[in-house]
């Protein structure tokens, strides 16, 4: 992993920035990765010691070694990690230095309390500049309870800008920043390790904190880690980024900003993404219910778009993207980016892997880079095309691989027939479709058989990989649909993982995600 998130990086100790907005560590089964299952599957093994809370930026540091492991276990136990945070609060006149020593609850629901009962709890507090509104103050926390530095800032009436559960105004973040740790490294040498400032904390000097402007910032800066691997991801993703009703998603250097007919937009959301790096606004319009989009017409609404065709970079691989070819699609799932990226690193050289439900080929790109033979299914010849394009687009040549142009369910049965076997199998149907003669197919009903066709084809020690974006589908159901697959197909189950979106989609707190999707074999 390479890019401006990492902060430090040695033999046994690994230290990034992490963006506000991204959970520490995943909380559940079903929900979305944080940061440190998002650095395993990147680093390799690591050991959490430390957390901070969802809406929380800054640094975040973790052991790679167990000597490493040790190491914080004893610094932090012992109290010789000395961590600085940065906050913006209300200005008005108030002591230069100040100090809470109030004991914490435990949380309850998420959310802590002041109660003499609790826990010791400690933290110095330095106003380090006014800037207009707000002043900048510094927090040396001396002991590490859920939510201290929060709870005794609003103790001594410096409620945090953003932090609505203990009395903070308003604003697009909370404005709680990790600006550094200095600690002693594995072997004696002194390491401080900084954070630097968000630009959406200047920001809020020179706008009000809920502004469309530092809303369209803290979200770009909430996608950093993503970032760092490609430039085609979700920018703008509905209320928890400011904007009701609307996503933005950043490919290239195009910002491309979907709504339906009824959802008004901001006049003043062009300008500002063009400001924060798009060369090149565009607006899709979608259908107030899916399936019932009617056209592909993009309308420039700022900067110059060029070609509606162009290609965007994930993971080292390029894809072509049509802005105008689909109305449910520009050419590039940004949902499935994860599994990409995870097909990609595979040991996959000289083996068969089987893309069924293809579409321009992503996943058949990154399993040919990998060193496999793909085989493309896909019922849209021109979609097939579209897999040998980016193919071609990576120096790869379609020659090496297969393209069945048909039914997925029929192909499965004729493959299995044939005896052909795959390593993997990649499945990613349609939420529902209607096939010849009428017949029709949905997952919720279907995704067991499909399972099992599936299963037929891939061989004893192999790899299945299925997904749905079927929003009705309960993660549970989708877990026994596919279970109950390999029970039909008579195959027991080694490892079963359910995984679903990446860093960059929004999910609000008690939203279920709309992406389930499993690795199995």
């Amino acid at each position: 992993m390479r890019g401006e998130s990492i902060l430090h990086r040695d033999e046994h100790l690994l230290a990034v920035s992490k963006p506000a907005g991204v959970n520490t560590h995943r909380p559940s089964p079903e929900a979305q990765e944080g940061v440190f299952e998002w650095l395993e599957a990147r680093e390799g093994k690591l050991a959490l010691h430390h957390r901070l809370d969802k809406e929380t930026s800054g640094v975040l540091l973790l052991a790679r070694t167990p000597e490493g492991s040790k190491h914080l276990t004893r610094a932090f136990e012992s109290h010789d990690v000395k961590k600085r945070y940065v906050f913006l609060t209300g200005h008005k006149e108030r002591p230069r230095e100040q100090r809470c020593d109030d004991r914490v609850a435990k949380p309850r629901a998420g959310r802590a309390a002041l109660d003499p009962r609790g826990a010791d709890a400690h933290t110095d507090f330095t106003v380090l500049e006014e800037r207009g509104d707000w002043d900048l103050v510094e927090a040396r926390p001396r002991t590490g309870r859920t939510h201290q530095i929060r709870l005794h800032a609003a103790r001594l009436d410096m409620p945090i800008l953003g932090d609505r559960l203990y009395g903070g105004a308003a604003a697009a973040r909370l404005f709680l920043h990790a600006r550094s740790l200095d600690l002693t490294a594995v072997g004696g040498a002194p390491l401080s390790l900084e954070a630097r400032l968000p630009r959406s904390f200047e920001l809020v000097g020179r706008a009000r904190p809920a502004d469309l402007s530092v809303s369209v910032m803290a979200a770009l800066e909430s996608r950093s880690l993503v970032r760092d691997e490609t430039d085609a991801f979700v920018w703008l993703d509905g209320p928890l980024d400011g904007v009701r009703d609307l996503r933005v998603e950043r490919l290239g250097d195009v910002a491309v900003l979907y709504r339906t007919e009824d959802t008004s937009l901001p006049a003043a959301l062009p300008g500002l993404l063009r400001e924060s790096g798009a060369k090149a606004v565009v607006e899709r319009l979608r259908a107030r219910r899916p399936g019932e989009e009617k056209t592909t017409e993009v309308r420039v609404l700022a900067g110059d778009l060029g070609s509606p065709r162009f290609d965007v970079q994930e993971h080292g691989l390029r894809y072509g993207i049509d802005l105008e070819e689909s109305v449910t699609s520009t050419g590039l799932f940004l949902d499935q980016r994860d599994t990409r990226r995870r097909i990609l690193a595979m040991d996959l050289a000289g083996k068969e892997v089987l893309n069924a439900f293809a579409h321009t080929g992503s996943f058949s790109v990154a399993a040919a880079r990998a060193g496999a033979r793909t085989t493309s299914l896909d019922l849209s010849k021109k979609y097939l095309e579209r897999v040998k394009e980016n193919l071609s687009r990576n120096s790869l040549d379609p020659a090496g691989h297969d393209f069945i142009y048909g039914d997925a369910l029929d192909w499965l049965r004729r493959l299995a027939k044939k005896g052909r076997r795959f390593s993997l199998v990649v499945l990613d149907p349609p939420s529902f479709s209607t096939a010849k003669k009428g017949k029709t197919w949905s997952v919720e009903r279907d995704l067991g058989t499909l399972v099992a066709l599936a299963l037929a084809c891939l061989e004893k020690e192999g790899r299945l990989y299925v997904s749905t974006n079927q929003r009705s589908l309960p993660f549970a159901r989708f877990e026994k649909l596919v279970k109950a697959g390999f029970e039909e197909a008579g195959r027991k189950i080694r490892d079963f993982e359910l995984v679903t979106l990446p860093l960059d989609f929004r999910v609000a707190p008690g939203e279920v995600p709309y992406l389930k999707a499993a690795w199995a074999g």
